[in-house]
């Protein structure tokens, strides 16, 4: 399995307005992303073109950010012939695409975690049912394979729940009610201790299940917002086309939740 090392801070830009040409704005996340992956000396597959696949693409990167400025490591695992493959859906099996395995050593022990995009997680409630994140952070080396779950002899990629570290959730939309609450939905099914506030704090830290959206909050959304974030250990990150650089800047990534207990309750 091919991999690299790079501990330089990668810059992601975002755009200064909203979306006003899909085509101009796809250029710019294609140049964001080429810029990332330079970082680690290898460059992306051509395998998209769907903008809220590059949207996608660049929040994943934006979560690696974050972990390296928390002070992790990062490698870049799995290139397909020599090239960084994105997995920007639910199908195909997780070993033909790239992903990241993120490091962090404290007091001479050494974490390690893998940061896989769409694999199926297992429900926090039942065993036997799944749903697919956006972005996973998982212990390294933990997902799985098994081919007795479809109708079909085809394979499912999956995680199991207590192997589950944190999640995200993209979406290229202005928030509205039934977004921001649907979120909560996918909370409740991979991270049931989160409603009820009984979620441990983990080590090395790490950032609390995220929403990330593309677009800005009006005065209604915002106040669901607000309240939301202030009942339950998440983030939910708004207006990303625009501020997704200082978002997740050395100084600002401090001032989201990590995983744990809710400190607003």
């Amino acid at each position: 399995m091919a991999k690299q090392t790079k501990t330089t801070i990668p810059t992601t830009q975002t755009s200064s307005t909203q979306i006003l040409s899909p085509f101009k704005q796809k250029q710019k996340f294609k140049s964001d992303i080429k810029d990332f992956l330079n970082r680690y000396k290898t460059v992306v597959v051509g395998q998209s073109k769907r903008l809220t696949d590059y949207f996608e693409m660049n929040c994943f990167n934006l979560l690696i950010k974050y972990y390296l400025h928390n002070g992790y490591k990062a490698e870049v695992m799995n290139l397909q012939n020599k090239k960084y493959r994105y997995k920007c859906s639910p199908s195909g099996l997780i070993e033909n695409f790239s992903y990241f395995t993120i490091s962090k050593t404290v007091h001479t022990k050494k974490y390690q975690f893998d940061i896989l995009h769409n694999i199926s997680v297992q429900s926090s409630h039942c065993n036997e049912i799944y749903t697919t994140p956006d972005i996973s952070v998982i212990k390294v080396g933990t997902s799985k394979k098994r081919t007795d779950y479809y109708d079909t002899k085809r394979a499912l990629c999956y995680v199991e729940n207590k192997d589950l570290i944190t999640f995200g959730e993209v979406k290229m939309f202005v928030p509205f009610p039934e977004l921001l609450f649907n979120f909560i939905g996918v909370v409740n099914e991979l991270k049931k201790d989160i409603l009820t506030n009984k979620s441990r704090s983990l080590k090395p830290i790490h950032i609390a299940p995220s929403l990330l959206i593309s677009g800005k909050a009006n005065k209604p959304a915002q106040r669901i917002i607000d309240k939301l974030e202030e009942r339950y250990c998440i983030n939910i990150i708004c207006d990303l086309h625009n501020t997704g650089l200082s978002t997740f800047n050395a100084y600002n990534v401090k001032k989201l939740k990590q995983t744990g207990r809710n400190p607003t309750c």
